[in-house]
């Protein structure tokens, strides 16, 4: 299977990408840790083998219900999963499969759930060599109630300055939204020179508040304006904005204050496409879909603006991306509908519970 799947990668990376065309995607890649007990992150002690808990198991299960509560799934995952060097491996090829399956690699991935730098190199190392990709992830989310990861990114576009992250400020909702991702700000050369600013982001959950991811926009819209008047920028991520909060007038404001452009389906409702299944408890409607996962432009990337810049984004190629059968599983139910399969653990199937999304950037004149 390694020499099949390092055959698939030497063909895929064999084809150039155009220089007038550049692929972002967005890849939210569930719980991406190493096999590391990192003692900065208490929160990575269920991605750990069975091999270290057992060491002190009392110790473990106890530091497990501190995060997890006494019992439930997150409890029992967190004591019993053998996060092993195997399964580890396992997951990085289904991902790096993933990948490789899209076609021309794209030139920016940003990857939200990922423990650390080393498990992007580990995927870049193991699945996609001489792929030429570039990590940035700066490892900085101070999450002491959440899992302990952040937003990374793939890049085999030059720097174009040095990344940052921003921390979240949430002001009066601080005690309701907690801690959450910062924002990861990443400029990049675009191969005609100019700047490309990214800003990669994973808002607070489901859980919380829709009013958590507002304030989380608001800071993503104050970084945005600070940059020099006519950027090039684009805002992708797990924004986590369910289909009902898409199309409100409320996510509306938010766009236009921030002079963000989208695809007309991030805010479309909760029929299909879309990048992750939305359970909907208030109507008990569990087949519904939300582009929890999107990619926003700024309007010197939009078509439908004048623009002395070289590029921009062809909001209709905005998808998500189901590539392999790998990503995708049928109801438990069997009647047909299908939703992301998550990454198991005890079979080595499936890739994650978000489908990646992409959007095209294209040269404007010759």
């Amino acid at each position: 299977m390694r020499i099949a799947t390092c055959l698939i990668a030497l063909l895929s990376i064999s084809a150039p990408a155009s220089a007038d065309v550049l692929t972002i995607v967005s890849f939210n890649v569930e719980n991406l840790f190493d096999t590391e007990n990192d003692p900065g992150n208490p929160r990575d002690d269920t991605y750990l083998p069975l091999t270290v808990k057992q060491v002190n198991q009392a110790a473990h299960d106890a530091e497990c219900e501190v995060h997890n509560g006494p019992s439930g799934f997150y409890s029992d995952q967190c004591k019993t999963l053998d996060w092993s060097d195997a399964v580890y491996s396992q997951k990085l090829d289904r991902l790096g499969e993933t990948i490789l399956a899209m076609g021309a690699l794209p030139e920016v991935i940003i990857v939200p759930e990922t423990e650390n730098a080393r498990v992007l190199e580990d995927l870049v190392s193991q699945t996609l060599p001489g792929s030429g990709y570039r990590v940035v992830q700066l490892d900085t989310s101070d999450e002491p109630e959440s899992r302990g990861i952040d937003v990374g990114l793939l890049t085999t576009l030059p720097a174009a300055g040095a990344p940052t992250a921003h921390v979240i400020d949430f002001d009066r909702d601080e005690e309701t939204c907690g801690k959450t991702r910062d924002i990861l700000q990443v400029p990049l050369e675009l191969p005609d020179g100019e700047t490309l600013h990214v800003f990669g982001v994973h808002f607070p959950s489901g859980g919380n508040p829709y009013r958590c991811r507002i304030r989380a926009m608001n800071n993503l819209n104050t970084l945005v304006a600070g940059l020099p008047v006519g950027s090039l920028s684009i805002a992708a991520g797990d924004f986590n904005v369910n289909c009902n909060e898409g199309p409100t007038d409320s996510f509306s404001r938010l766009l236009r204050i921030g002079n963000w452009y989208a695809s007309p389906l991030v805010r479309s409702g909760c029929e299909a496409p879309g990048s992750s299944k939305f359970v909907d408890r208030f109507v008990n409607n569990w087949n519904t879909w939300s582009f929890l996962d999107m990619i926003l432009v700024s309007s010197t990337l939009s078509p439908s603006q004048p623009s002395d810049k070289n590029w921009f984004a062809d909001l209709g190629s905005f998808s998500s991306m189901v590539v392999t059968s790998e990503q995708i599983m049928v109801d438990e139910d069997n009647r047909g509908f299908i939703e992301p399969r998550r990454f198991d653990p005890t079979t080595g199937r499936g890739v994650s519970d978000h489908f990646p999304v992409v959007m095209r950037l294209i040269s404007r004149r010759d």
